[in-house]
């Protein structure tokens, strides 16, 4: 990756972070202005942590994700972090399909999850009560189905839903 193309594109994100928005003084020696500057992004990397290092395909799927992530759409994205560690990506017409994503990738075998509303298989057949319980958090085999049935308190969220969903974990780190 080019750094002298990199650093103007961090610099405008650090000023629309708000990062980059004091004045630097006039009488400001060139030594002050680059080490201001190196704290300044320094301080933006520490932000956007590993962001910054991302070329190819994975910033472009993070680009798209922040496509979707609009202020306009309340509720699609659900902060879980205090409760289970996790973010959540919430269908806004309804909930009936989510994802969440572990905040540490590496302290979980729940890196990606997926919340699908049983009815909508239930109508093409499936028997969802079929399927194991899901289990308290942390204790999901990946690549494994399990069953929801919307009354209890659901580990992730650590509330009720209110809808039965299937849920499968992924361990991706």
């Amino acid at each position: 990756m080019r750094r002298t193309s990199f650093v103007p594109a961090l610099w405008a994100l650090a000023v629309v972070l708000g990062l980059g928005a004091t004045a630097p003084a006039l009488a400001e020696t060139d030594a002050e202005k680059v080490a201001r500057l190196e704290a300044e992004l320094a301080a933006l990397k520490a932000k956007v942590g590993p962001i910054a290092d991302m070329e190819g395909v994975p910033l472009k799927e993070l680009k798209a994700i922040a496509g979707v992530l609009s202020p306009e759409l309340r509720g699609l994205a659900i902060d879980l972090s205090a409760r289970s560690g996790e973010f959540c990506l919430r269908d806004p017409q309804g909930g009936r399909f989510m994802v969440h994503f572990s905040d540490d990738p590496k302290g979980t075998r729940e890196d990606v999850i997926y919340f699908i509303a049983a009815e909508t298989l239930a109508d093409a057949g499936l028997d969802a009560a079929k399927l194991p319980p899901l289990p308290a958090l942390g204790k999901m085999e990946p690549r494994r189905w399990y069953y929801y049935d919307g009354e209890a308190v659901e580990p992730h969220h650590q509330g009720r839903l209110g809808r039965p969903y299937i849920v499968l974990a992924l361990d991706i780190r």
